[in-house]
């Protein structure tokens, strides 16, 4: 049983946290159960990861147009079909907000011509 729960102090390093206090609210935001066993605070691993997953599906599903094929190459661990379906066409609405090339500024150029001829 106890390797399927997680110590509060490993989420809070899982989430960046200093503060457990802070933990405790994104738990309770995220509807994660915290289990308070003597002096110790855990949660449910498998809930965590379910938070994970739920997030990358909606991800997926926003952002692709095969989010059903990234999940499974997900959880088949398979790399290769992953980065295959990542380059799926994506809709137009996010291609947008996205720009190819950066265009860098005049004095930038300048400045690595310099670097160039030094």
């Amino acid at each position: 049983m106890k390797d399927k729960l997680m110590n509060l102090s490993e989420l809070a390093d899982l989430l960046e946290y200093d503060d457990q206090r802070s933990v405790v609210k994104w738990c309770k935001k995220n509807k994660i159960l915290i289990l308070h066993v003597g002096k110790a605070k855990y949660v449910s691993s498998q809930m965590i990861d379910q938070y994970f997953e739920n997030k990358l599906k909606g991800f997926a599903e926003k952002h692709y147009d095969n989010p059903d094929k990234i999940m499974d190459a997900y959880h088949a661990d398979d790399k290769a079909t992953l980065s295959e379906a990542m380059e799926a066409p994506i809709t137009p609405k996010v291609k947008k907000q996205f720009r190819t090339k950066k265009e860098r500024s005049k004095t930038a150029m300048d400045f690595l011509n310099q670097l160039k001829q030094a």
